[in-house]
């Protein structure tokens, strides 16, 4: 019986002994496995691609009115505009009757105008990526211009700068006097 049980005890200990190994041999086999649901291995890089995207928008703000009170040429005003363009953009001004006209006689009444013609200047702060400010001067004689931020974009608001000149002929024939600046943003995508 003892050569039986030495025999049955070396056989359980050779079993146990390969049982052991295959178990120590199928976790470390399992440990160094790559995950099932990917493709990513350890020690490797790993991309990602990443979008994004800004939408463009340029807006203008601002208006209002503008007393010069008593026209005697030289008259000077400022009026300040909010400006949001994420784009290059371009600054169009448009005079409607070409300078402050006579309400009901703008061709004038003898030796006296009917228009008293006045000079603007835009000035709009940008971003080339540097900061730069850009300006432009206009008559309202030409009834039109253009000013263009190049490259840049909106670095916050403008301003414009009205100055009247001076009467032609005898004067200004007596009156009220009107006149509408446009100022419109055009992007430029």
């Amino acid at each position: 019986m003892q050569t039986t049980s030495g025999a049955w005890g070396r056989m359980s200990w050779r079993l146990g002994a390969a049982i052991g190994a295959a178990s120590l041999a199928l976790i470390a086999t399992g440990a160094a496995a790559k995950p099932a649901a990917s493709n990513i291995e350890v020690g490797k890089s790993l991309t990602v691609a990443v979008t994004g995207r800004i939408v463009p928008r340029c807006e203008i703000q601002g208006g209002g009115d503008i007393d010069f009170g008593e026209l005697t040429g030289g008259e000077r005003a400022t009026a300040l505009f909010g400006l949001d363009c994420n784009v290059p953009f371009d600054l169009g001004v448009t005079s409607a009757r070409g300078g402050l006209a006579h309400a009901t006689k703008p061709q004038g009444e003898g030796p006296f105008s009917g228009v008293l013609p006045y000079d603007v200047t835009l000035t709009v702060p940008t971003l080339r990526p540097e900061p730069r400010t850009i300006r432009a001067s206009f008559s309202s004689v030409d009834h039109a211009g253009v000013l263009s931020s190049g490259d840049g974009i909106a670095a916050g608001g403008g301003k414009i700068e009205f100055r009247t000149r001076q009467p032609a002929g005898a004067g200004l024939l007596a009156g009220q006097y009107s006149e509408t600046l446009t100022v419109t943003v055009t992007p430029r995508v």
